[in-house]
């Protein structure tokens, strides 16, 4: 009988576990030099394993009197599998023999502890396997009407899935994961009987927090597999906390814990400001009573285990560390049963092979097999391979000899040698890149390993560098999205995350490929990293990862005034009081990026004899008035920002009349004037503060400007911004407001505006009629509070072409809405409405609509959403299927009675401000500013006339609306621990 055998075997590993306390046996264990923990370890997992098994059976057993067939059949398979591992590893006699000291192994190289050791490790991955296989059944019998419904998504990288992702042959892999991580979501049963019979074990194995390593050389897929597992919807609702961070080969403790708080809270550029211990409080109060997951992708070093683990809080509640690392060791540092991550199979490689290279499509042209199937199979079994090589040969139109020069070149590479493989490949896919996209394929390098690369910025960079040339009416600009588009189409570079309109916001390279990037570039004397261990040498491109700045008057000597162009700085907790630019090896510096520096008193004023300076990014505070930008006549981009929120910047106002000036990017409180002669070659502007005491801002001045954020302070009249309709190329527009009473929309927009953001405006919802006319609107977002109101009925001639629409932080309580107008819409974010009960139910009608994200909302909004989806998916018949993404949902609450209401508006002013303050924060893409000081603080101050009446309505509205939800969210919290869901395992 199975539960015999179980029973029996589990006798047997008891007793080893007591013999190898005994002196006799301890000995001859001391004397092979085996280490105890290791052995004792498994016998402890194989306990577990085999008690777990105990459990199952009995549970099976119950169902099998009810009638379940399944439960029959998987008792039957137990029955078969635990007899066999029985009697095939002979685990008593072998025992036996090795305590009386008769073992023999046939093998002088092989010790007997050695080989019961690895013995007693093959048993435990018997039992893991077919405990995968008890856990799959289990789970899909328990949670299989469930999963139907599920279109949870983890972020937006997993719900913006992008045209050319292709995924093959990890559905396994993945399910396995998700069991091991979260069975005790589905398996409730048989834990509470393995926790009735054994609470050690059930506390060790079962609560306690524990990693689980996936482990595989680089390429292999261990990263997609891990956020697949991540992202899955399983591991979503098993989890009332998930965080992801890069770890990467040269660990920082302080980003690690800074990258983890800032996927469980909102955070500001001021937690730099304070030390890893600080930090690690804040990661540790955060985590502490919470089932959590956290995922540490790319692990290198134990050391860079144990710096982290430490902060991580043992909650015994299931709380779960999944680990993606190279190294075994590591592996089975952290893990007496790492997960070992499968090569591809030559089935799996085909599919991806021919799927990447023909589009999705399976069909493949008979002249090619042959070739094709030479090629797959010199890829090794590696992943990464396959998509580099598809990447190359996407591009080709089917030339046959390109395909045989990537066979040949395949075929020269040893069956092991992966480095070679991959070096080779890209090697390969670099020589075949048209020259103007080489040195931006090159570019790569100067970034960090892992590093999550804003798109914008390597753009601009690309621009300072003269990559990009002119290409017919195409902006510089532009031409940069279409050289990183083909960069991505030939696999060369990923995709990190899309904004709300689906563009690639941020983008990365895989760190084998970054590997041949640095080293090619370091070879060919191109790049130079500067750390604790490298010194300086003469390099064009110098990437600077020191506490310190380390161009100095003995470092430059070897340096010609021709040789460094480029200093990019990633020293991100290093603040410089006075550093020098005054040497001789900077003269022709092109490109300065500091903005991860923190300057403590102002900037060096010798920056503005680097007159070839083409790119300036500066992180300080103070005073620059005095600093003499106009001597940097070549500047393109100039990005000005301030390290502390409170700490506000002055600058010069005559910046945009730097001639060749295409990007400025400075604080919000920034003094600017627009130039006083046309700039046709100004792009970008964020930020421009108009002020009531300003004149008329004359934007014809900048006719050619595309992008523009204008803060406001003080009243201004609709007329004030009436210029804004000469800018006929600007496509995106953001208004802020600060200390403002009323703020009025312009008169006119941009003719061709595609996206507008309004942030802190206090709108009634009857003046969205006119946004609505815009006729070119893509997206829109409506932040804290852009417009006031409990309920929005759209026109029906508006948003004819609107995309996207976010909504973050309102009152809107009731949205009248249907298809009709938004008939192309296709993402809905909301965010922190917590008056909002429903999502219009006629938006099933939207045939576009592909993408709905909650998050902090009510439930009732999450039901509504998940109704659409489901009346889509009908009306669909499986195509397009609309995603719904949940974060943060709360349980309904009784509606608070007036009383109660009028006790919590008579709070003093400063606490509802300060608990706002609090509740207002968001993850939302621009950090939170220092206007959000006064942004309720005057309203005492109105004037009363009607149409201000209605404002100082609005606003005692959102105050009142503020402090409702306070004490909404600590009833919530009440009510969810008196219900036990805090709890869960």
């Amino acid at each position: 009988m199975a539960f015999d055998a179980v029973t029996t075997l589990i006798k047997i590993v008891e007793a080893a576990e007591q013999d190898l306390m005994e002196p006799k046996l301890l000995s001859s264990l001391n004397a092979e030099g085996l280490m105890m923990v290791p052995l004792l370890e498994t016998i402890k997992l194989l306990s577990y394993n085999l008690h777990f098994l105990q459990a199952f059976l009995v549970e099976c057993k119950t169902k099998m009197n009810d009638g379940d067939t399944m439960a029959r059949r998987l008792y039957t398979d137990v029955q078969v599998e635990v007899a066999r591992t029985y009697k095939q590893n002979e685990i008593q006699s072998k025992l036996r023999l090795l305590y009386f000291g008769d073992y023999w192994v046939g093998s002088a190289e092989v010790k007997p502890c050695e080989d019961i050791h690895h013995r007693l490790k093959g048993i435990v991955r018997d039992i893991e396997e077919l405990k995968d296989r008890i856990l799959e059944e289990e789970r899909r019998a328990a949670l299989e009407a469930e999963e139907q419904n599920i279109t949870i998504w983890d972020t937006y990288q997993n719900a913006l899935k992008t045209e050319n992702e292709v995924i093959v042959g990890l559905d396994i892999d993945i399910e396995r994961i998700v069991n091991r991580l979260c069975y005790s979501y589905f398996m409730g049963p048989v834990l509470t009987i393995l926790k009735n019979n054994n609470i050690d074990k059930f506390r060790k194995y079962v609560l306690k927090l524990q990693a689980m390593p996936l482990v595989g050389e680089g390429g292999i897929g261990k990263t997609t597999l891990a956020k697949r597992v991540y992202g899955h919807p399983i591991t979503i609702a098993s989890f009332h906390i998930r965080a992801w961070v890069v770890v990467s080969k040269v660990h920082n403790l302080k980003e690690m814990l800074i990258g983890l708080l800032r996927c469980i809270s909102p955070i500001t550029s001021e937690i730099y400001d304070l030390d890893e211990a600080q930090i690690a409080e804040k990661l540790n109060t955060s985590l502490m009573g919470q089932k959590y997951l956290i995922f540490l992708d790319d692990i290198w070093t134990t050391a860079a285990w144990n710096a982290i683990q430490e902060y991580l809080p043992e909650n015994f509640n299931g709380s779960r560390i999944l680990v993606t690392t190279r190294f075994k060791e590591v592996s089975e540092y952290l893990s007496m049963n790492p997960y070992l991550v499968r090569y591809q199979t030559f089935s799996d490689r085909w599919e991806l092979f021919s799927r990447k290279v023909f589009r999705q499509s399976l069909c493949f042209p008979s002249k090619c097999v042959p070739i094709g199937e030479r090629i797959v199979l010199g890829c090794g079994g590696l992943p990464l391979v396959v998509v580099l090589v598809s990447g190359l040969l996407a591009t080709t139109k089917g030339s046959l000899e390109i395909w045989r020069d990537v066979a040949r070149t395949l075929d020269g590479v040893g069956r092991y040698d992966n480095n070679k493989r991959i070096s080779k490949i890209v090697s390969l896919s670099y020589k075949s890149l048209p020259s103007h996209l080489k040195d931006c394929f090159h570019y790569f390098g100067v970034f960090p390993e892992d590093s999550d690369i804003s798109v914008k910025k390597l753009i601009n960079l690309w621009v300072a560098e003269r990559f990009l040339m002119p290409h017919n009416n195409m902006s510089l600009e532009e031409v940069g999205e279409s050289y990183l588009h083909d960069l991505i189409n030939r696999s060369l570079v990923q995709i990190n995350e899309l904004s709300i309109d689906g563009k690639v916001k941020s983008c990365s390279i895989h760190d084998r490929v970054h590997e041949v990037c640095v080293r090619e570039a370091i070879d060919g004397n191109t790049l130079c990293i500067i750390n604790d261990n490298h010194a300086l040498k003469a390099s064009h491109w110098l990437r600077c990862q020191t506490s310190y700045w380390p161009i100095t008057r003995a470092s430059y000597g070897n340096c010609g005034p021709n040789e460094i162009h480029y200093v990019l700085c990633f020293g991100k907790d290093v603040i410089h009081s006075k550093f020098r630019f005054v040497y001789p090896c900077l003269k022709l510096l092109r490109v300065l990026d500091l903005s991860l520096v923190k300057c403590s008193q102002g900037m060096p004023c010798e920056i503005t004899d680097l007159v070839h300076l083409r790119y300036l990014a500066l992180s300080t505070i103070g005073s620059l008035y005095e600093f003499r930008f106009f001597k940097l006549k070549n500047l393109v981009t100039l990005i000005v920002t301030s390290w502390m929120e409170k700490c506000h910047l002055q600058l010069p106002c005559d910046i945009l009349d730097l001639p060749q000036l295409r990007h400025l990017h400075v604080d919000k409180r920034c003094s600017q004037y627009l130039p006083c002669l046309v700039k046709k070659d100004l792009q970008t502007l964020y930020w421009l503060k108009v002020a009531s005491s300003d004149k008329k801002p004359n934007f014809g001045m900048v006719p050619n400007l595309r992008e523009l954020g204008i803060f406001i302070e003080g009243q201004l009249a609709p007329s004030h911004l009436g210029s804004l309709v000469h800018l006929h190329l600007l496509e995106k527009l953001k208004f802020e407001v600060g200390r403002v009473e009323r703020f009025c929309l312009p008169t006119g927009f941009p003719p061709n505006l595609k996206k507008l953001t309004l942030r802190y405006t206090y709108l009634p919802w009857k003046e969205m009629d006119t946004i609505g006319m815009l006729s070119h609107l893509e997206m829109l977002k409506l932040k804290d509070f852009a417009f006031c109101g409990p309920t929005w009925e759209p026109s029906e001639q508006g948003f004819r072409k609107l995309k996207a629409l976010l909504i973050s932080h309102s009152s809107l309580d009731h949205w009248n809405a249907s298809s009709n107008h938004f008939p192309v819409l296709e993402r809905l974010v909301l965010r922190y409405c917590w008056e909002l009960k429903q999502v219009p139910t006629n938006f099933a009608k939207i045939g576009t609509l592909n993408l709905i994200v909650l998050e902090c909302c009510y439930s009732s909004l999450v039901t509504s959403a998940m109704l659409i989806s489901s009346a889509k998916s009908e009306t669909l018949k499986g195509k397009a299927p609309l995603r719904v993404r949940k974060v943060g949902t709360k349980v309904e609450l009784p509606v608070i009675e007036s009383s109660e209401e009028e006790s919590v508006e008579s709070s003093e002013e400063e606490i509802v401000e300060s608990s706002e303050e609090e509740s207002v924060e968001s993850f939302e893409e621009e950090s939170v500013t220092s206007s959000k000081e006064s942004s309720f603080g005057s309203s005492k101050e109105l004037c009363v006339g009607s149409s201000d009446r209605v404002r100082l309505k609005a606003r005692k509205s959102v105050r009142k609306y503020m402090k409702k939800m306070v004490s909404n969210s600590l009833n919530a919290f009440k009510e969810l621990k008196r219900s036990g869901k805090c709890c869960n395992l």
